[in-house]
């Protein structure tokens, strides 16, 4: 029963951790209609922040052109779901830029940003909500018909 509480308090402790990254800020520019969708990693170097002492990257350099279609490919935990959740901005690098269309994503309004991109994960999740709420989660400006 010890170990349960310590457990549940280490877990409920990292959920009640606020992020540093707030998704309904408002600040920062929006990106333009010539959005084109360029993406580069400058010398990133990223460790989560529950695992200080395990480097996801270091020093990645990468760039993805506009329209190119690439594939990300490695084993569990090699760093395929960090690189899209840094382009996402759910989490910032360490040290180094994350660029789209050769602006640091750190200048960009989150929510505007993440307009501009989709996101199908290989096992999505769902919040404890009703589906109507779920979906507007991502669009809480969308219509009924925009919804179905």
């Amino acid at each position: 029963m010890g170990k349960a509480v310590a457990a549940a308090l280490k877990i409920f402790g990292y959920i009640e951790t606020p992020s540093k990254i707030d998704p309904v800020e408002t600040k920062g520019e929006a990106p333009t209609s010539a959005f084109k969708g360029e993406i580069e990693f400058q010398n990133v170097w990223f460790r989560y922040p529950t695992r200080k002492s395990e480097w996801v990257f270091k020093g990645l350099n990468l760039k993805i052109n506009a329209k190119e279609s690439v594939a990300i490919v490695g084993e569990s935990g090699c760093g395929k779901s960090t690189l899209v959740n840094l382009v996402l901005r759910f989490y910032d690098p360490d040290f180094g830029k994350v660029l789209i269309d050769g602006v640091d994503i750190k200048n960009y309004n989150v929510q505007e940003l993440r307009m501009k991109m989709g996101l199908v994960m290989q096992e999505p999740v769902l919040f404890n909500c009703t589906i109507l709420e779920n979906i507007l989660y991502g669009n809480t400006k969308a219509s009924n018909d925009d919804v179905k």
